[in-house]
């Protein structure tokens, strides 16, 4: 139970994933669509979203900025293109 943390916090499903929420705000479809990517994925890049939903680049690179600044995705800017994961994707699910 997460009664203790206060009403701020709560269990959500995000694809096959509970995730804990802890910031007051909803999801909205298309950050639950990039959350579900890259649980499959394991990452996903703006191009990827462009090619794979049809998505205009504003419409990607707007979604993709508003789950950075709620540290929903983290950036990996090594690669040829920035690339976006979850913390959550990172974890074994063998733990």
């Amino acid at each position: 139970s997460l009664g203790p943390l206060g009403s701020g916090f709560s269990v959500i499903m995000v694809g096959s994933r509970q995730m804990i929420r802890s910031i007051p705000k909803e999801l909205n479809t298309d950050q639950t669509t990039v959350l579900e990517a890259i649980q499959v994925l394991g990452y996903v890049t703006c191009s990827m979203l462009e090619d794979n939903l049809g998505w205009e680049q504003p419409r990607a690179e707007t979604v993709i900025q508003d789950l950075l600044a709620d540290s929903l995705v983290w950036v990996d800017e090594q690669a040829p293109e920035k690339e976006y994961w979850s913390p959550t994707a990172m974890v074994a699910d063998d733990l």
